[in-house]
This record gives C-alpha cells, sequence and structure tokens, in this order.
C-alpha cells in the first residue's frame, strides 16, 4: 500500500528521451522515420484489460504483479496538432491520459518470477485515427514507430526491475484473446507483436511468447534519462453527488423514494445549472440503471461520471474463478451470453470505459473486491472514510482509494438543520488538507435551495478537482 500523506508538493517519476538522441537510434538500426521524442512513466496499475490477460495469458491471479507503460510524445513532435485531438473520447477510447498531453502508446505488463510479460500494446492514437481523417496522415507518418520505442521502453523497465527476460507475445496468441466477433487486421498484429521484436533485439521463440534475454540485449536498450517532475500540492476540495433518486429508500421510505423518483430529473438539472454558473466542476456517481438518460447533460459541462452500482441491490456473489471461467467460455463462443449478472457486470455492460465506483451506503462487499474491480478494469474506488480505513487518497492493490469523508445523510437520518451542517462541512474542509465530500439528489430538498452559498464558501478554501483527476494525481505520485 502506497499512503500519500499531505505535503506541499509531490513528485512524479519518468524517462526522457530528447530529440538530441536521435543518432543514438540510428546507431541502433533504427530508421529516422521511427524516431520521436518521448517519455514514458512506469505506473503501478492494471493497464486496460490487464488483469483480465494476466491471468488468461500468464496464470497471474494477483493484481500487484501487474503494471503499465504509458509513452507520451512531447515537443516538438506534438507541436504541429492540436490539444483537444489527444483528449478525444472517441479517438482515445481506451482514456489513458491521465490529463497529460502526447499519449501515444500503452502496454500492459506483469511480473512472474524473473520475467517480464508483455500482454497488449496499444496505440490508439495511430490505430483510430481514421476517426479524424483530416490528422490521419500527419499522425500516422509521425508516430508510426510507436511499437519500436514502446519495446525499447519495455526493456528499460526490465533492466530498471532487475529481471532476467522479456517475454513478448507472439500475434498468433494475441489474436487467441479477442473475441471472435471483433474484426481485427492480422498484417497489423504481425507488426507490432512479431516483427518489432526481431528489428533489434536478439530473440528465441519460446511456446507462444518470443523471449528477450535481458543481459544478452543490454547493449541494444537506449535507456532514456530519469528525470522528477515536482508539482506543487495545495488542499483538495471533491464535490460528488450520488445520482440514485429513489432506489436508496425503496422498501425503507416509501413516501421519499416516490418524491425522489419524481423529481430527481428537476434535481438534477437545478444542481448542474447552479454549478455551471459558479464554473464549478463536480463528481457524478450514477446509477447504471438509468445512466444513458442522465449521461449527457453531465458529461458536456465537463463534470467527472462514474457508477454508483447499477440499481443499488446486492446481487448473489460469484467467486470470480467462477466469473473467469465463464468469461474464457464466452471468448471461445461469439454467440453466448453471461449467466452472470452483479452489479459490476451490469454496469460495464453500460459502458466500458467509465474509470471510477462507488458503492451504495459504502459497502464493501465479497463482491466490490480489488480483484473484481481490477478484473472490470476500473481504476478507483471511491467510499466513506471508515469503510477504507484512510483520509486521504491512496494506492492499493493497483487501485486507487477515495475516502468520502462526509455527506448529507445526517440532514435526513437525524434530522440536522441545514445550517448545522454547513457550519459541521467547512470546518472539515478547513482543517483537511483533502476533502471529498457527497450530496444526494434524493436528500435535495435539505441542501439545494442553499447550494449556490454553499459553493461561494467553498470555492475559496481549496483547489476543487473531480475525482479522475484525484486518481490520475495518486497514479503518476506512485510511478516508479
Amino acid at each position: 500500500m502506497t499512503r500519500l500523506e499531505p505535503r506541499p508538493h509531490w513528485t512524479t517519476v519518468y524517462r526522457e528521451i530528447s530529440e538530441h538522441r536521435l543518432a543514438e537510434f540510428l546507431s541502433q538500426g533504427y530508421k529516422q522515420r521511427h524516431f520521436f521524442p518521448h517519455r514514458f512513466y512506469f505506473l503501478p496499475k492494471c493497464g486496460p484489460d490487464g488483469f483480465k490477460l494476466a491471468k488468461r495469458m500468464c496464470g497471474v491471479t494477483n493484481p500487484d504483479q501487474s503494471w503499465q507503460i504509458n509513452l507520451y510524445a512531447t515537443s516538438p513532435a506534438i507541436d504541429e496538432f492540436p490539444a483537444e485531438l489527444f483528449f478525444d473520447s472517441e479517438l482515445m477510447w481506451h482514456q489513458q491520459q491521465f490529463g497529460k498531453m502526447g499519449q501515444i502508446a500503452t502496454a500492459d505488463l506483469v511480473i512472474k518470477g524473473n520475467r517480464l510479460y508483455g500482454t497488449n500494446y496499444i496505440s490508439d492514437a495511430v490505430q483510430r485515427i481514421a476517426r479524424r481523417r483530416e490528422f490521419k496522415t500527419k499522425i500516422e507518418n509521425r508516430f508510426k514507430g510507436w511499437h519500436r520505442l514502446l519495446l525499447n521502453s519495455i526493456m528499460s523497465f526490465a533492466l530498471d526491475k532487475g529481471l532476467d527476460s522479456v517475454c513478448s507475445p507472439t500475434a498468433e496468441f494475441i489474436l487467441r484473446q479477442i473475441p471472435p466477433f471483433r474484426t481485427v487486421g492480422r498484417d497489423l498484429f504481425q507488426r507490432i507483436y512479431d516483427d518489432t521484436v526481431h528489428e533489434h533485439f536478439r530473440v528465441t521463440k519460446q511456446d507462444a511468447w518470443w523471449r528477450i534475454d535481458v543481459g544478452e540485449n543490454r547493449d541494444r536498450v537506449i535507456l532514456a534519462e530519469k528525470k522528477a517532475e515536482i508539482v506543487p500540492n495545495h488542499r483538495t476540495i471533491c464535490l460528488c453527488h450520488d445520482i440514485e433518486r429513489g432506489r436508496g429508500h425503496m422498501g425503507l421510505d416509501s413516501t421519499l423514494a416516490s418524491q425522489a423518483d419524481q423529481e430527481g430529473p428537476r434535481y438534477l438539472r437545478d444542481m448542474l445549472a447552479i454549478e455551471k454558473q459558479m464554473n464549478v466542476k463536480a463528481t457524478y456517481h450514477v446509477l447504471g440503471s438509468f445512466f444513458a438518460e442522465v449521461r449527457e447533460p453531465i458529461e458536456n459541462d465537463g463534470h467527472c461520471i462514474a457508477f454508483h452500482s447499477y440499481d443499488h441491490q446486492s446481487d448473489p456473489f460469484w467467486p470470480l474463478s467462477k466469473v473467469e471461467t465463464e468469461m474464457s467460455r464466452l471468448l471461445r463462443r461469439s454467440d453466448s451470453k453471461p449467466s452472470y449478472r452483479d452489479q459490476l457486470e451490469k454496469v460495464r455492460d453500460v459502458d466500458y470505459r467509465i474509470k471510477g465506483y462507488r458503492p451504495p451506503r459504502s459497502k464493501i462487499t465479497r463482491e466490490i473486491s480489488d480483484r473484481r474491480l481490477c478484473f472490470h478494469n476500473f481504476e478507483w474506488l471511491a467510499s466513506s472514510a471508515h469503510s477504507l480505513g484512510a483520509t486521504s487518497p491512496q494506492m492499493e492493490h493497483r487501485l486507487v482509494k477515495i475516502p468520502i469523508l462526509f455527506d448529507d445523510f445526517p440532514m435526513y437520518k437525524n434530522r440536522v438543520p441545514y445550517e448545522i451542517w454547513e457550519q459541521q462541512a467547512i470546518a472539515h474542509i478547513t482543517e483537511n488538507d483533502f476533502v471529498a465530500f457527497s450530496l444526494h439528489d434524493c436528500y435535495a430538498p435539505r441542501w439545494l435551495p442553499h447550494y449556490q452559498g454553499l459553493l461561494e464558501k467553498i470555492n475559496g478554501l481549496g483547489t476543487l478537482k473531480t475525482l479522475n483527476e484525484v486518481a490520475s494525481e495518486v497514479i503518476f505520485r506512485s510511478a516508479q
């Protein structure tokens, strides 16, 4: 576990290869058209589908053995492109930028014994650029060498960790991991997974892997300069909303449930209008059952959106081993549908890319385990400070855990007057360097009439951030 204590600043460790290193690459047989200046980060997290592939391809069931390398192009290579291109959600489908400009490629890695296994190499910027045809030729020409530079960074990681060998999958092995209903270009996979490893390294074949002995290839690895970026650490305030309408009170308070179901859409419109007027960005935890209905207005105003379960219920528990067996069966049959339907699986049917999850009532059940969240590609979990046993964000088992310090429940349960609740809220914020708190749409009548005044008071007490932004910071603080 990496605990992040309040400090006046924090650092991010990265490796950089500047444009002045071109001659070294040319001397090692690289083509000039395959080089661009870049930096890369060693991130202790599961990459896109990283945990699923670690189990399926390497037999690894501990997410702490997973790593991710993120490779970013730097100036002057990115100067001719608009910044928004690298944050286009349809182009950058896996959304692994973490707020940084120029993200080009990602590698999913697994450490097993003294070996490093690569399980997935991705470049949304290059492989999906047809969606922005006006930049297609320029992007493909400028960054066509992404997989070569990514492989060099993987070798650098193996050297840094003192590992004996790198095992890179054959194209045929990777293609077997892809569901049959997906159309893929075999030639592209052969270039990335077969041809590239032979271009610059001495390679042997072992079963479904290309094995690169690190010692024998040490002289062929172009090492980057290790650097650290210092970032000021200001007081952080995270405003969150649990959007559940009446689902959280069904069978408990029928009057409130009925009112929240009826008035919930209006409450949401008013919340968004006030936040837009105040230029405030919040994090919305939304039930998957009506996610599509509310997503557009939330995201259009620049807010972060996450899941708050599918329907605020608890489903029968499936051991992860059973889920994995079912997933393997589905991978072999394109016409199959899953027979398990727990909350995490249900929300992933709604959207596969949402990064965060907040469990109902902050209850960490067996279903909401770290392994299950990693398996379903979640990057952060928000729950009460009590349930997480922490008061500041932390990296644990490849997930960012974000504590919610307080919410508006006392106004409902204990009938605490709004004025007293607000005084307590302001005290929490001024006494802590990090505060995330949550307001429910179902309790909006108790706080919404005072909402603009509350935002005016907290706006100057610290820096307002979304939970996606906080998670990105924690991930990069943990880079090695």
